[in-house]
């Protein structure tokens, strides 16, 4: 009978079991079923809803939308042209034809910052281009940026930076400074073209293939150019609308017909072989493939276009080509394809500067890991004909974003819908996310339903538009946007679960938001490797592939050689005149290093030097164990020169010949960490910077100003609170450990100090030091800024965080990462502590790399004349020129040397504010056992913030642990007496009020 019940309880629980299930499942099917059969007034109210409900906070200054809107109103786009000459162009200043690089008449020049205007006459209103006739001046590498408006109004954000297209070509080299020592073929440098261009201005995002569109009045119009960056030569400015009617193919074959069959030679062009490009960084790079020419198993050797240097919209690279016989031909491009999970890529083709035929303006190219050979062809597996005459020809593969801008900002629409909704309930909650408590959001909030629906509704169009770009069904990209689909959806069922669920809504990597947001980069970041492409007739082409069996004996070949090869055999094979420098940087930077050395340095000193990696600093304290240390080693990090020294590894700099001359370069306040005693043990080489970073769009909505003091920020925090935002600042950061690059900006600032006089003791809860710590704990646990903000770029992209204090790597993701901020963002030094006379005091440590000598070297001299070289403003200067001629503008070398930094190639809308706050450095000297001062601030700092403890009383027991441990290594190294615990000698403490004790000459 106990068997028979247990039978029919568990007979009864399936189905209990199974009636849920299918419940369930019903239910979701009718879910599924109402969202497929919506009715079109339900549809369109969702929408709307959503629509206006974000309008105020909705990014709808962009071009994209801006022209949108013209479209819709149907404003003409009339055939007049308007030339402007230079004697109409209101400042810059006037060169005349003999200074006018061939022009032929008068010429305006233009460098950072200069400013001109004219007035225009439209005799139809309507949409204008604006094209520029303009000669780009070798004296920057840096892409010349610019400023329009119109009738002094920006009609869309883009109008704050236009870049203008420049042409790169690369250096052309013979062997023997192609190659390196060990027979590994260099980057090539590029080198400017200097020419004049006509050219309209564009897109800078690239949505868009045609010139960009301003609105002009009927009657006088005045267009204002502020050049932010570069110098330029202008010509005359012209306005008008261009027509570029492109056929479509079969319209194509009409027009250019030659019937005759004729049999063609293939034509081979090799990807490598760039003869133009637009950016510095587009480079060939070496993939060790048999199949892959040219090829060589001992030796890299540059066989194939970089696709991750070439994958960025507006990207533009120009090949070269002969052709001997005219006719029509096929085209072939070997190609590998192998990211954006599946997604397929596009690039637009030109032959002699024009495309074809339309289906070339966007030909697509498959996801495809391996090599593959695509011919060109329709969607019916046509092969496209191109006609080509006998003689030279180039061909242009570009790319754009024209083909998923309605995709990426219809994704766009839907993540301000999210995060608008979010802050709508933050305000509603004060951002509280106890479980426990209920929430009334559809009180408050009666319309959030159909908000949702709206977003729900919005992304199964873009899944559905994506789903018939991609031409896939089981993409990953698909699959976020119905993962974020369904997310929403429980919100829709259950309003009130958003406050206790944000992190699946907007907050967090899982969040709908983040799957959304997700695919975003993929629809605009489109690399793509290519090998070598044809033209040719119906000739067999070469496999894209190597076979398996060849491909194994290679890979044994290589294999072996490595045994053999001089690069891990014989790197130290380093003579009596040859210096051995380690380097603690990427090899491509070594590798620039190098051939500067090789082809500047050795020359006028008749010193050879040898380059090695570093890839790990730690390999210094094991190679001085081993006593096998180089002569000197660059880019060593800020805090190791002092470690060095106190053990006697590494020479005092300050003795040899040239040390002051070369200081003067320098703020000497760099020098305090790299001092000990009585010498000074590196040479800077780079140092960071913090700037105050904000959002100039949302500072002008709230009608403040940034600010300039620490009282200032505490008056701005309940304003930025109002709306759901913050300030940011370093200590902030999701990081638990607050190190002394942001705390002692605080301590500085408030005139305290780390030490007293004797470096036996700290003084961090005395007078300022205490005062500090006491407010910037106070600006969590009182205030309320965020304890810990997970990525201030990204939360000042979005208007979460829009001011707060970043870094020069946040400047650079700014400035290359962000274009849809531009010109709505700038920088200004930190915020600080107004003193007695008035003066803000901005004092921040800065920290980088080094350049030492190890006292073991037998060649100190010449490794003094190296890093005097080196660390040289000219050196220093030029080096980063030649980090962005071979890699790209946003590769930004910050340069200690202040007077190399003022000459180099680092962008002018940000140099000055720099050049200011870095008078305000103050680094922390370093004292044996200045360890344990960093970490019990933190300490300290956390226990007051998390733990809600008494400031006076973290800190001062901070200061107890500090002074044992301060104690205990000043004894080790025999500045106090182990028996008497009495001070020998006294420790000198390198401050700002007294370095140039130790840098400048008399110590003056």
């Amino acid at each position: 009978m106990a068997t028979k019940k247990k039978v029919i309880f568990s007979v009864i629980g399936l189905l209990i079991i199974a009636f849920v299930v299918i419940m369930l499942i019903g239910k979701n099917k009718l879910d599924d079923r109402y969202a497929a059969v919506l009715s079109e007034a339900e549809y369109d109210n969702s929408i709307s809803a959503v629509e206006a409900y974000i309008s105020g906070f909705q990014s709808d200054s962009n071009y994209y939308s801006i022209m949108n809107n013209w479209l819709e109103d149907n404003l003409p786009v009339p055939d007049h042209e308007h030339i402007i000459s230079y004697s109409q162009i209101k400042g810059g200043k006037v060169l005349d034809s003999s200074k006018s690089e061939g022009y032929g008449g008068n010429v305006t020049y233009l460098e950072p910052n200069s400013e001109i205007s004219f007035d225009i006459d439209i005799s139809k209103a309507g949409l204008y281009e604006i094209w520029l006739d303009y000669y780009v001046l070798p004296e920057t590498f840096l892409t010349p940026e610019l400023e329009v408006r119109v009738n002094d109004e920006s009609q869309f954000n883009e109008m704050n930076q236009l870049r203008l297209s420049v042409d790169w070509e690369l250096e052309q080299l013979n062997d023997d400074l192609k190659y390196d020592r060990y027979g590994d073929e260099l980057y090539p440098k590029s080198e400017l073209v200097s020419k004049w261009s006509n050219s309209s201005l564009v897109d800078p995002n690239h949505f868009f293939t045609e010139p960009l569109k301003f609105q002009f009045n009927q009657g006088k119009n005045t267009v204002s150019i502020n050049l932010h960056e570069g110098f330029i030569l202008l010509g005359d400015v012209t306005v008008k609308n261009s027509k570029n009617a492109v056929p479509n193919y079969e319209e194509y074959r009409k027009i250019v017909n030659d019937n005759e069959d004729k049999i063609l030679d293939t034509i081979t062009v090799e990807a490598e072989n760039i003869a133009l490009k637009n950016k510095q960084s587009i480079r060939a790079k070496y993939v060790r493939d048999p199949q892959i020419t040219p090829y060589k198993y001992k030796n890299r050797v540059l066989n194939v276009l970089d696709g991750y240097s070439f994958g960025d919209s507006g990207d533009r690279v120009q090949y070269d080509f002969s052709v001997e016989e005219s006719g029509y031909y096929n085209l072939t491009f070997k190609y590998s394809q192998d990211t954006n999970n599946g997604m397929p890529t596009f690039r637009r083709i030109e032959i002699d500067g024009a495309v074809p035929f339309q289906e070339l303006e966007h030909y697509r190219f498959d996801y495809s890991s391996s090599w593959k050979n695509e011919t060109l062809q329709d969607s019916d597996g046509r092969n496209y004909e191109i006609y080509l005459e006998e003689g030279k020809h180039v061909i242009t593969l570009s790319i754009n974003n024209s083909s998923t801008r309605d995709i990426y900002h219809g994704l766009l629409e839907i993540l301000e819908g999210i995060d608008t909704i979010s802050r709508e309930v933050k305000n509603l909650t004060g951002g509280m996310v106890d479980k426990e408590r209920e929430w009334r959001i559809e009180r408050y909030i009666p319309e959030i339903k159909d908000y949702l629906q709206g977003i729900a509704s919005k992304i199964n169009i873009q899944r559905t538009a994506l789903q018939n770009f991609t031409g896939g069904e089981d993409l990953p990209v698909l699959s976020e946007l119905k993962i974020a689909h369904d997310m929403i959806n429980e919100f829709i069922e259950d309003p009130e679960d958003l406050p206790h669920y944000m992190n699946r809504f907007s907050e967090g990597e899982s969040s709908a938001y983040a799957r959304v947001k997700s695919i975003m980069p993929m629809l605009v970041y489109n690399p793509m490797h290519l090998d070598k492409f044809y033209f040719h007739k119906d000739e067999k082409l070469p496999k894209p592939n190597a076979g398996i069996v060849t491909k194994a004996i290679e890979s044994t070949k290589a294999f072996v050689y490595s045994f053999f090869n001089p690069r891990y055999n014989e790197v130290a094979e380093v003579d009596d005149d040859t210096v051995e420098i380690w380097v603690n940087q990427s090899r491509l930077y070594v590798e620039i290093m190098q051939r500067m050395i090789d082809e500047e340095f050795t020359p006028s000193t008749g010193i050879k030097v040898n380059l090695s990696l570093l890839p790990d600093e730690n390999k210094v304290i094991l190679s001085n164990a081993a006593d096998s240390t180089p002569d000197a080693a660059l880019g060593i990090s800020h805090g190791r020169p002092f470690e060095l020294a106190l053990r006697g590894i590494i020479e005092d700099l300050s003795e040899y010949d040239g040390f002051y001359e070369l200081a003067e370069q320098y703020n000497p306040n760099t020098f305090v960490p790299f001092i000990y005693d009585e010498g000074v043990y590196a040479i800077p080489e780079t140092q960071d910077v913090k700037l105050l970073f904000y959002r100039k769009d949302i500072f002008e909505f709230l009608n403040e100003e940034p600010p300039e003091t620490w009282n200032d920020v505490v008056s701005l925090i309940p304003m930025l609170q109002r709306y759901d935002m913050s300030f940011y600042t370093p200590l902030g950061s999701d990081s638990a450990f607050k190190g002394f690059d942001t705390t002692t900006p605080f301590i500085y600032q408030f005139g305290g100090t780390l030490y007293d006089e004797t470096g036996s003791n700290s003084v961090i809860n005395l007078d300022g030091a205490y005062e500090a710590f006491d407010f910037m704990t106070s600006l969590f646990t009182v205030y309320n800024m965020p304890i810990t903000t997970s990525e201030f770029y990204q939360n000042f992209r979005n208007g979460k965080s829009p001011v707060g204090i970043g870094d020069a790597n946040t400047y650079i993701q700014l400035k290359y990462a962000a274009p849809e901020l531009a010109g709505q963002w700038g920088v200004l030094p930190i915020p600080g502590i107004e003193n007695e006379d008035g003066i803000i005091e901005r004092w921040d440590p800065t920290y980088g790399s080094t350049a030492i000598i190890f006292s073991e070297s037998g060649k100190k001299n010449k490794a003094w004349e190296l890093i005097k070289w080196w660390t040289s403003a000219d050196t220093q200067s030029e080096f980063s020129y030649n980090i962005q001629s071979t890699l790209g503008n946003q590769f930004l070398y910050l340069t200690a040397n202040i007077e190399g930094f003022e000459k180099s190639a680092w962008p002018s809308d940000s140099k000055h504010v720099i050049l200011e706050q870095w008078e305000w450095i103050q680094t922390v000297g370093k004292v044996p056992g200045d360890y344990m001062v960093e970490r019990e601030i933190s300490n300290a700092w956390n226990k007051v913030v998390f733990e809600r403890e008494n400031p006076r009383v973290a800190i001062d027991y901070a200061v107890k642990t500090i002074n044992r441990e301060l104690n205990r290594k000043l004894k080790e190294f025999g500045y106090i007496d182990v028996e008497t615990n009495e001070l020998i000698k006294p420790y000198k403490v390198p401050t700002i009020e007294n370095v140039e004790n130790w840098v400048r000459k008399d110590g003056k």
